[in-house]
C-alpha cells in the first residue's frame, strides 16, 4: 500500500475530500474512520495524516467547499430575464443533485456537535459562509427588483436556511422529495410576492 498520496498537493486534498464525503454518506460522521477513507483510497493512514490533522479536521475543509458549491448554484439558477419561479425549480433540483443524497448525515452532524466543540465551531462558520453568501446574493436581488427595500437580506437569508434545513428535517422523517418542493416554491412566492406588493 503506497504511503504516500499519489498527484500533486491540491490535486491530493481533492480526492482525500471527494473519499471522505463518501466514506462520511456510507457510515456516517461517528463511524468513519481515518482508516475507511484511507482504504477507500488505497493509501496508508499516515498518508492522510499529511494532509489532515483529525477526521475533524478534515470534515472542516468538506464543510468550507459547501458555501461555494451553493454560490455557484445560486449564480447560475436566478440570473437576469429568467422567471423567477422556473429558477426557484432550478434551484430546489440542484440543491437536492448537491445535498440530498444523505440529508440523515446533516442530523448526525448536527447531534454531535451539542457535544463537541471542535465540531460545533466548524458548523457555525459554515452557516455564517452561507449567511455571507446569500446576503450577498439577495443584495445583488434587490437591484434588480426581486427583493424589497423593505426587507432585511440577512434576517431573509437566515429564514432561508432555516426553511431549507426545515425540509431536510421533514424529508428524513418522511415527507416526499414533491412534497418537499411544493413547499419550498409555496414560501418563495410568499417570501418574494409580499416584498413586491407591500
Amino acid at each position: 500500500m503506497p504511503r504516500v498520496v499519489p498527484g500533486y498537493k491540491e490535486e491530493a486534498k481533492s480526492r482525500i475530500l471527494e473519499s471522505a464525503k463518501q466514506i462520511f454518506d456510507e457510515k456516517g460522521y461517528r463511524q468513519a474512520t481515518m482508516d475507511d477513507i484511507a482504504r477507500k483510497m488505497g493509501v496508508s493512514k499516515g498518508a492522510l495524516y499529511l494532509y489532515f490533522a483529525s477526521k475533524e479536521e478534515l470534515f472542516d475543509a468538506i464543510c468550507k467547499t459547501s458555501p461555494l458549491a451553493l454560490k455557484e448554484i445560486l449564480y447560475s439558477t436566478f440570473r437576469e430575464k429568467t422567471d423567477p419561479a422556473e429558477s426557484a425549480v432550478e434551484f430546489f433540483d440542484k440543491m437536492m443533485a448537491q445535498y440530498g443524497s444523505n440529508f440523515g448525515l446533516s442530523f448526525e452532524i448536527l447531534s454531535e456537535a451539542s457535544r463537541n466543540t471542535q465540531l460545533k465551531r466548524v458548523l457555525k462558520e459554515t452557516q455564517d459562509e452561507f449567511t455571507r453568501v446569500l446576503v450577498g446574493f439577495l443584495q445583488e436581488g434587490r437591484k434588480r427588483g426581486l427583493v424589497g427595500e423593505d426587507l432585511d437580506p440577512r434576517s431573509l437569508s437566515h429564514a432561508l436556511i432555516a426553511l431549507w434545513n426545515g425540509l431536510e428535517t421533514m424529508i428524513v422523517s418522511g415527507l416526499s422529495v414533491a412534497e418537499a418542493k411544493r413547499a419550498w416554491l409555496e414560501a418563495l412566492r410568499a417570501m418574494f410576492m409580499q416584498s413586491k406588493t407591500s
